[in-house]
């Protein structure tokens, strides 16, 4: 269960099987296999072994773990796509270290969102 998660969204005219791509894309990129069930893409992002090892409040923000989920939502001439970034922290304490966690979710989910909506726009 997670206890931090950011949602930001965008509006897009490109269709839906575009917005499916280019999220995936852009989640392989920062170097998630996503995983792809419909309109929703889901990926794993750092690494709880390596954050554990050195501990949360120690560790480069790219280690942090966590799971960003797009959703991709069909609404007439737009479509709305959906952005969550939340920790995968599991079983632990974010003693020292929940500022850190909560300013590289919520930058991720800014991050995933624009560079989705900029590629599509370059698309359109």
């Amino acid at each position: 269960m997670s206890r931090i998660s950011f949602q930001e969204q965008a509006l897009v005219s490109a269709s839906v099987d575009q917005c499916v791509d280019v999220a995936g894309r852009t989640l392989a990129e920062m170097g998630s296999k996503p995983q792809v069930t419909g309109r929703r893409l889901v990926a794993n992002l750092g690494s709880q072994t390596r954050m554990r090892i050195v501990g949360g409040a120690f560790c480069p923000v790219k280690w942090l773990p966590i799971e960003v989920t797009v959703d991709v939502v069909d609404g007439g001439p737009q479509r709305q796509v959906v952005v969550n970034v939340a920790d995968r922290l599991g079983v632990g304490l974010m003693v020292g270290m929940e500022d850190k966690y909560r300013s590289h979710c919520s930058g991720t989910a800014v991050y995933v969102r624009d560079t989705i909506a900029a590629k599509l726009a370059a698309h359109g």
